[in-house]
């Protein structure tokens, strides 16, 4: 059982970019998320870089995972600025933002959101939108601050029964760090060797993503190759980890702490309609991973009384990248319903 859950961990936590289709040329030009946008003050003069679209309330805010940048929703930020104001920002330590000054944590996060929701200026609650790991800061910003949350619509979301395992029954039975190599990969980031990868292990850190033009491509090596991006993500998935000894994860801990409460807002779960069986996948496992991941989202749209599940067919887990239009349909509807109250 536990075998199962770490498999469906390691996996969502290390990224499905590089199997996703691409999707058609976005509307808007590559080189709007290749430098920093509007890098908004917060927290004295720590640094958060945003990048805003359109006009109209309520305001959209896009939250990308662990490790990606504002460009990760570079396919459906430009048609949802057609309808209202949608904003895109990088979390601290990721693409332009300043480093965090602490764990990358829920509580951390949502704080940085709330401040950021002060300083650009936002007129009334948002529509949070995130993707992957981001799913945890949403849920995590209701919890929080919820009169800063109209709605929610998360893609592919992590949840925090995914913190949650079964202590081994040989407390030597665990499974290496899943953080562990990017600890190598931060060594080398720190000697330099990232900028140009001339060895295996090197090349390993500086991965490829498939999904990104030219122009992207150059950012994301340069952003791979950094030391701050690195330690950050590290952190992010420490604290998406369980371990002993309530192996619970500090993630969880801190969503159970808030206990969430949606009521009536509009939240849309969007679920991957397909994801291929990875290199060494036990077809079984794979296969109560994805029975596990379905009714994990079904159950977080249940938290709302207009809590909706959409499966998108022929999606991975960036539905964003590959099926961008199911995202868009799904922030318009919510729109439509929050200006509708």
């Amino acid at each position: 059982m536990r075998k199962v859950k770490t498999s469906v961990f390691v996996a969502l936590t290390l990224s499905f970019v590089a199997a996703d289709a691409l999707a058609e040329q976005p509307a808007i030009p590559s080189e709007n998320y290749a430098h920093p946008q509007r890098l908004v003050a917060i927290d004295g003069n720590r640094r958060i870089n945003l990048f805003c679209l359109g006009q109209g309330a309520p305001t959209v805010l896009f939250d990308a995972g662990s490790g990606d940048t504002t460009a990760s929703w570079r396919y459906v930020q430009g048609e949802v600025a057609k309808t209202t104001r949608a904003c895109s920002y990088d979390r601290a330590g990721y693409g332009f933002s300043d480093p965090p000054p602490g764990a990358s944590d829920v509580n951390a996060t949502v704080r940085d959101i709330h401040l950021l929701l002060r300083a650009m200026g936002t007129d009334g609650p948002i529509i949070y939108v995130g993707h992957s790991v981001a799913g945890l800061y949403g849920v995590g910003l209701q919890g929080k601050y919820p009169d800063d949350v109209a709605a929610l619509v998360l893609v592919d979301p992590s949840y925090a029964d995914m913190g949650r395992w079964t202590p081994p029954s040989d407390p030597t039975d665990q499974p290496p760090p899943p953080w562990a190599p990017l600890e190598a990969c931060l060594a080398l980031a720190k000697s330099g060797e990232l900028q140009e990868p001339k060895t295996d292990a090197a090349k390993a850190c500086v991965r490829e993503n498939r999904s990104l033009d030219d122009v992207l491509r150059r950012t994301d090596r340069l952003q791979q190759a950094n030391p701050v991006t690195i330690s950050t993500k590290i952190s992010e998935i420490q604290s998406i980890t369980p371990s002993a000894p309530s192996w619970i994860s500090v993630n969880t801990a801190q969503i159970d702490a808030l206990n969430p409460q949606f009521g009536d807002k509009p939240l849309i779960i969007l679920t991957h309609g397909s994801m291929p069986l990875r290199p060494g996948d036990n077809p079984d496992q794979h296969k109560q991973n994805e029975d596990r991941w379905m009714a994990a989202h079904a159950k977080l749209a249940a938290l709302s009384t207009r809590g909706r599940h959409i499966v998108v067919p022929d999606s991975r887990h960036y539905i964003q990248i590959n099926q961008p239009k199911a995202v868009i349909d799904a922030i318009e509807q919510t729109v439509a319903d929050v200006r509708a109250k």
